[in-house]
């Protein structure tokens, strides 16, 4: 039987933002419903994507699907509390990227949950797989 992963520290991200817990993310047991948790991954994302990505959603011929998203939980997180999502980038191949991710009970150092999520660059024309354009790999590197 293998032994369960290190939960990853702050210290092991280049990039942090603030989530903000709401009543109904709460589930019946009194702390985030699962999904939150993968909810939660996708906004780090996006802000890490809005933060640092030169990317136009609407108009780019190559643009980023969710290939993969895996999420390991440790300390139970819930409302009401600040929580510090943390990404930093893994891997970048020729048409995926791969991120580490963690959320943080805010001033906590080891990560509540953590996790990874991948995303494959696709030409929008065709959903195949497609080279991630220069500028975002940049972005990408610069966040290793």
């Amino acid at each position: 039987m293998s032994a369960l992963p290190v939960p990853p520290r702050r210290d092991d991200f280049r990039y942090t933002t603030e989530i903000q817990t709401r009543w109904s993310d709460n589930d019946m047991f009194g702390h985030l419903n699962n999904v939150t948790y993968n909810r939660f991954f996708e906004a780090v994302v996006v802000a890490f994507f809005r933060d640092h990505v030169p990317l136009d959603l609407e108009h780019d011929p190559v643009i980023p699907y969710a290939a993969e998203i895996m999420c390991r939980f440790g300390k139970a997180l819930s409302f009401p509390e600040t929580v510090e999502g943390a990404l930093r980038v893994e891997r970048v191949g020729n048409s995926s990227v791969r991120y580490a991710l963690a959320l943080f009970r805010k001033g906590d150092d080891e990560a509540s949950a953590f996790g990874h999520w991948v995303h494959v660059f696709v030409g929008r024309a065709d959903e195949r797989p497609a080279p991630i354009p220069e500028p975002i790999r940049e972005a990408f590197l610069g966040c290793r």
